[in-house]
C-alpha cells in the first residue's frame, strides 16, 4: 500500500511538472523566399499565437500579405492560417482555390495538405502557398 501511495504522489507531481513546463518553437520567423531565391520579407513570430495569410485589401486584412508577390494571382485572400499551439507552429489551407504545400526539411517532394487539417511547422520547412514560398526560420 506504501508504494502504491509513493506511485500515485510521484505520478501526480510529474503531471503538475509537465503541465507547468512552457514549450518553445525553434521558428522565429517565416520568410518569404522570391523565386529567384532571394529573401523578400520577413515576419517575426515572438508573442505571435496566428498569422492569416493571403492577400490584404481595402476590406479584408491579413497578416502575412502576398499581394505583392509575383504569383500574387493564384493566392487567395483567406489563403491559410498559421496557429501557434503547445510550442508548435501548425499550418492549415482554409479551403483555397490554389492549395497549400509543406516541404520538410531534407525531404524532396512537397506534400500537398488536405484542406481544413493542421500540419506541424518545424524549423526549415518551406511551406507553398500555392506557388510562393515561405520559409520557416
Amino acid at each position: 500500500m506504501l508504494i502504491l501511495g509513493i506511485w500515485f504522489y510521484l505520478e501526480r507531481r510529474i503531471t503538475k511538472q509537465l503541465e507547468n513546463t512552457v514549450y518553445e518553437s525553434d521558428i522565429k520567423r517565416f520568410v518569404l523566399i522570391t523565386r529567384d531565391g532571394e529573401r523578400q520579407k520577413e515576419w517575426c513570430c515572438k508573442g505571435a499565437c496566428s498569422f492569416l495569410i493571403g492577400k490584404s485589401s481595402i476590406n479584408h486584412e491579413v497578416d502575412i500579405d502576398l499581394a505583392d508577390t509575383y504569383y500574387m494571382e493564384y493566392v487567395s485572400p483567406s489563403h491559410a492560417v498559421l496557429n501557434y499551439v503547445q510550442g508548435y507552429w501548425y499550418i492549415e489551407d482554409l479551403n483555397s482555390t490554389n492549395g497549400v504545400g509543406l516541404k520538410k526539411r531534407g525531404e524532396e517532394y512537397a506534400l500537398r495538405l488536405k484542406p481544413m487539417t493542421s500540419y506541424k511547422v518545424e524549423e526549415g520547412d518551406v511551406i507553398y502557398i500555392s506557388k510562393v514560398k515561405l520559409l520557416a526560420r
